[in-house]
């Protein structure tokens, strides 16, 4: 049942014109809030450690850890409503030291319960956000 899941979420990708090849197959299964680039994992939220934050009046959603020492933010231009839909966002993040910011555009990729899957082609960014 899971590879249906990945067949049709790659089929959705390829069908909004979305580049795929750097989204890990780990990334379309798992509801884990995250956030990859080129396919690999730059933030992966552990609630021993972690924290969520939505802001649905500003289309934000944030996870940090506890001490926001690292953590990753994405502002939508409006809130997600059904899959393939392409908003324009930003991306911030941390790695190390360093304060990343990106303008962008997401694809929906999928929406189930309160997560969203969402993919930049054009950064090869992609996140799996948590509605609150």
């Amino acid at each position: 049942m899971k590879h249906w899941a990945v067949i049709l979420a790659l089929v959705l990708a390829a069908l909004a014109g979305c580049r795929t090849e750097t989204l890990s197959e780990e990334f379309i299964e798992d509801r884990t809030p995250r956030m990859e680039i080129k396919g690999y994992t730059t933030f992966l939220y552990d609630p021993l450690k972690c924290q969520i934050g939505f802001n649905q009046d500003k289309c934000e959603f944030r996870v940090h850890t506890d001490n926001m020492s690292d953590f990753f933010i994405v502002r939508l231009s409006e809130m997600p409503s059904s899959e393939n839909q392409i908003l324009d966002g930003t991306a911030q993040w941390t790695t190390g030291d360093d304060l990343h910011n990106k303008k962008t555009s997401f694809s929906v990729l999928k929406m189930d319960g309160d997560r969203i899957w969402l993919w930049s082609a054009e950064s090869s960014i992609a996140v799996v956000v948590q509605i609150l």
